[in-house]
């Protein structure tokens, strides 16, 4: 293939990651064509997708990196309005 864009790609060890697991975090630049593209791209390899909504707290929870009260405190954050 041809160069998408250029990026940042940080590899954070578990068990000192949020989740307690391996973790890649992909850093790109804010066009949304762009990021579609990357996250097209990356897909099509095997055992890569797309996070579904608060999994990565529910993995950390699971992994006991966080107690109950740290996430439902999570999730009252995440889903304040101010």
């Amino acid at each position: 293939g041809s160069t998408i864009d250029h990026g940042l790609v940080l590899f954070f060890p578990g068990p000192g990651s949020f989740t307690g697991e391996d973790v890649a975090e992909l850093q790109v630049h804010g066009s949304r064509a762009v990021a579609a593209k990357i996250l097209e791209t990356i897909t099509g390899f095997e055992g890569v997708r797309h996070a579904e909504p608060g999994e990565f707290t529910r993995r950390a929870f699971l992994n006991g990196r966080l107690d109950l009260v740290e996430t439902e405190a999570l999730a009252d954050l995440v889903n304040a309005e101010t």
